[in-house]
């Protein structure tokens, strides 16, 4: 599949400016589809206007081919027939408007999935049942696309061959948000400020930098950033071997090492170290030469800086993050980034090794007041997640959160494969019957945590049932119940808490 990013029309409702140079976290719009798009691995085309000098500076080092449309006045069709024309024979085409905000790599990842499973479907991002973009065109149907005409894009194609449209579910505003006023860029600017990862509710009107990931904003701006690694710690110390952050030519920051004892004097090196393309190493605290630097915790801290990382290998860092792969990142000494399919944190040989191993991620299985509040409180944690649930009073509670929920009638018991060693089982069941079936797939799994709410009494009868099922010791070993730090939480804020805490905890003495 090659991805056909269309950026050659003219915006003619942006009072003078240009939608496509509009900047988003200090990234041009245009640029941002671009990033998102190569981070799925395919072939990017871009088409662009004649002599449309400032697109394709916003596109300056990144690995597309511009597409030249000589009349895009013309509307978009000027534009798929130009790119389709580039892409070549035999190869599906992902068509993709510029201006879209919303739409990211991971939605572009689930059309690719839903295009693998049915190449021959013409897919659509849809938006709880409107249609919207991306749309792919399976190969067959790509030499049709050099008929088009006008400013529908490739609606005629989708019209006569109906039977084979399939519709791709994308989070909410997704497949739909398109900009095209000022007025509409400062309602959904003003918008976004309240909403976190999976347009969910952030806690304050704005994200700090410090909760920012170093190496997913490293990858918006690569040639202008600098990564700074601690490699080594004496003592106490605030951050483990292996934290991040990021710093950029322009002053902005993602990620921190220290409480703010020493990201400006970071800053002023990280400067340098762009300057001269080299790396650099660092001590602060404990041996340091900066005598006027003091660390709090009075330990020592080393730290490396990596200018200009290879914004390819941050490309498949996305990529691989959005597919939960295990895999550790490499810097060699002359700054190099590369990656392996594992590693221990810390020094191999000249090299520096950071484990990368996804994130943890909670599945939540249950009905209820507990099942809404340990929702919610992991989503506002920032953690992967999704509730099943059989009652729709639960369901409906979370719609208005951001929290990932799916109303079913009857759980089924899970695929015990679609669990990693980084997953989180939880249960919340008042009819424990029901979860039985589930917690034997969970203890099955890879998932280093399984638990279930319940007293005392009810886990001894679920244990005991539990071993009924041709489960061996290591997998009866990692259920939990009670669950939860704080012995016999009652209410469910409490209890949230305390099974997140746990949970995090386990997490922790494992990684």
């Amino acid at each position: 599949m090659t991805i056909l990013i269309l950026a050659a029309g003219a915006p003619t409702r942006m009072r003078g400016g240009d939608k496509l140079a509009h900047q988003v976290d200090g990234v041009a719009q245009l640029r941002r589809v671009a990033l998102a798009a190569l981070a799925t691995g395919r072939p990017v085309l871009v088409t662009l206007p004649l002599g449309h000098f400032n697109r394709e500076a916003a596109l300056r080092g990144l690995q597309v081919q511009i597409v030249a449309v000589a009349a895009p006045e013309e509307g978009m069709a000027a534009s798929i027939r130009a790119g389709a024309a580039a892409c070549g024979d035999g190869r599906s085409v992902m068509i993709l408007p510029a201006d879209m905000p919303e739409l990211d790599t991971g939605d572009l990842l689930v059309v690719i999935a839903a295009h693998q499973a049915a190449p021959k479907a013409i897919l659509r991002g849809a938006d709880g049942g409107i249609d919207g973009h991306p749309v792919v065109i399976p190969h067959d149907l790509v030499p049709h696309l050099q008929g088009l005409k006008g400013d529908q894009g490739a609606r005629s194609l989708i019209v006569a061959h109906a039977d084979r449209l399939q519709r791709v579910a994308l989070p909410p505003g997704h497949a739909t948000t398109d900009l095209d006023t000022p007025d509409d860029w400062a309602a959904w600017e003003s918008e976004r400020g309240s909403k976190g990862p999976d347009n969910a509710p952030r806690l304050g009107a704005t994200e700090h930098p410090s909760m920012r990931d170093p190496l997913a904003e490293a990858y918006l701006c690569a040639d202008q950033a600098v990564l700074a690694v601690v490699t080594g710690v004496v003592g106490a110390s605030y951050r483990n071997p292996g934290a991040m952050m990021v710093l950029f030519a322009d002053g902005r920051t993602a990620g921190n090492l220290t409480n703010g004892c020493i990201e400006g004097d970071l800053a002023i090196h990280a400067a340098e170290c762009l300057r001269r393309g080299q790396v650099r190493h660092l001590r602060y605290g404990a041996g340091s030469p900066f005598f006027d630097i003091q660390l709090p915790c009075g330990g020592g801290l080393e730290i490396a800086l990596f200018p200009r990382p290879d914004a390819a290998v941050l490309a498949k860092v996305r990529r691989w993050r959005s597919e939960r792969r295990f895999f550790a990142l490499r810097f060699d000494p002359a700054g190099g980034l590369s990656l392996q399919d594992t590693g221990s944190t810390g020094w191999q040989g000249m090299d520096f090794v950071i484990d990368a191993r996804p994130d943890v991620q909670f599945v939540i299985f249950g009905d209820g007041p507990e099942a809404v509040v340990f929702t919610r409180l992991v989503q506002s944690s920032g953690y992967a997640h999704r509730l099943l649930t059989s009652t729709r009073d639960t369901f409906e509670a979370l719609q208005t959160s951001g929290s990932v929920a799916e109303y079913h009638a009857r759980i089924s018991a899970p695929d015990p494969a679609s669990f990693d060693s980084q997953t989180a089982v939880v249960t919340f069941f008042h009819d424990h019957d029901q979860e039985i079936p589930i917690l034997a797939a969970a203890l099955r799994s890879a998932a280093f945590y399984v638990g279930a709410q319940g007293s005392h009494r009810v886990a001894d009868r679920q244990r005991a049932r539990l071993q009924g099922l041709d489960l061996g010791p290591d997998q009866l070993a990692k259920f939990r119940s009670p669950i939860g730090l704080i012995p016999s939480a009652r209410d469910p804020r409490t209890l949230a808490e305390s099974v997140l805490a746990e949970v995090i905890k386990l997490a922790a003495e494992a990684g």
